[in-house]
């Protein structure tokens, strides 16, 4: 039996350490994932990868545990993807402790044994806290095992509060992270974009936890049909308009029954400008329970770059909304 716990172990405490005993009870294998693993040197995450690997392996040391593995795990920030990147990264294992929701929630999406973790006196056993009494001056070393008290002891933790440069994030994996971490669904009513929306949602591993439908109402006949946008509504206003790309963005919503609708409607060219509404005017539209945003854009470039322009403020337009 190969049993998995992840954490960030910002240090490795008491509560690291009870879960490792119960897994050493139950398990042939422990396997330790070491999360965010790239991160160091900020106040949240002080120690380095390397760091937090030398304090398990003392602590295992200490204890005579010898059948164990240790995994660095770096971010990828994005929530649905992370089962997958979990399960092709790492050698195989059979169960999985976890005591975060989300985690249990995602790694119900493969196939493995969830262990619920009890919550060892999380109300002093926790990270933050260690990491506080860290900073203030005050005793801590009760807080976690000797051999990491010891470790810790050589390292200046108060020098650990230095700038992090990391990646530019991928939009979309961001949008796709934000619904999952907060449980929220989306549907799209897409006309000038034809369906790149949905297909950028649907491109990560396990967006059937956020995306539910998407609509294609290219034309006015389709608009009026399949999201009950009023004819009338067309015709005053136009199919390229603020009140049409918002009852697309309601409607869709409403009729799917998600958090998020999401709507496109615009003139990606070449042809379909008017003196009014040139090549590159699109309407994004964002509908919630609470309130429906939409904005107007004025994109330059063929077809393809304004579809594409298009996508990334929808994105930008969803992190916004979702941060």
């Amino acid at each position: 039996m190969r049993g998995l716990f992840i954490g960030r172990f910002q240090p490795f405490h008491n509560g690291h350490f009870a879960i490792v005993k119960q897994m050493e009870r139950e398990c042939d294998v422990l396997m330790i994932g070491v999360g965010s693993a790239q991160i160091q040197r900020i106040p949240d995450n002080p120690f380095s990868g390397g760091e937090r690997i030398t304090m398990i392996r003392k602590v295992m040391e200490a204890e005579g545990i010898s059948d164990y593995e240790i995994y660095p795990i770096p971010d990828i920030h994005c929530y649905p993807e992370w089962p997958h990147y979990i399960h092709s990264m790492l050698p195989s294992f059979d169960r999985v402790y976890a005591r975060s929701s989300v985690v249990k929630k995602l790694m119900g999406n493969i196939d493995v044994e969830l262990v619920d973790i009890e919550a060892f006196n999380r109300d002093i056993w926790k990270g933050t806290l260690v990491r506080e009494k860290m900073y203030d001056g005050v005793e801590w070393k009760h807080l976690v095992p000797p051999s990491v008290a010891d470790y810790i002891e050589g390292l200046d933790i108060t020098l650990r509060c230095g700038p992090l440069t990391e990646c530019i994030e991928n939009p979309v994996k961001r949008v796709a992270h934000l619904l999952t971490k907060k449980g929220l669904t989306v549907a799209t009513a897409e006309s000038c974009t034809g369906g790149a929306i949905a297909q950028y949602l649907t491109s990560i591993p396990g967006a059937s936890m956020y995306f539910m439908a998407g609509v294609i109402s290219y034309s006015d006949q389709s608009k009026t049909d399949l999201l009950k946008v009023d004819a009338n509504l067309i015709r005053e206003h136009g199919a390229v308009s603020e009140p049409v790309a918002r009852c697309m963005a309601e409607n869709v919503r409403e009729r799917i029954g998600v958090d998020i609708g999401i709507s496109t409607t615009g003139i990606a060219g070449p042809g379909g400008a008017t003196k009014v509404k040139k090549v590159g005017t699109v309407y994004t539209g964002m509908a919630m329970e609470q309130n429906t945003s939409v904005e107007i854009h004025h994109f330059k470039g063929d077809r393809q770059q304004v579809i594409q322009q298009t996508a990334e403020a929808v994105f930008n337009q969803l992190v916004d909304i979702l941060e």
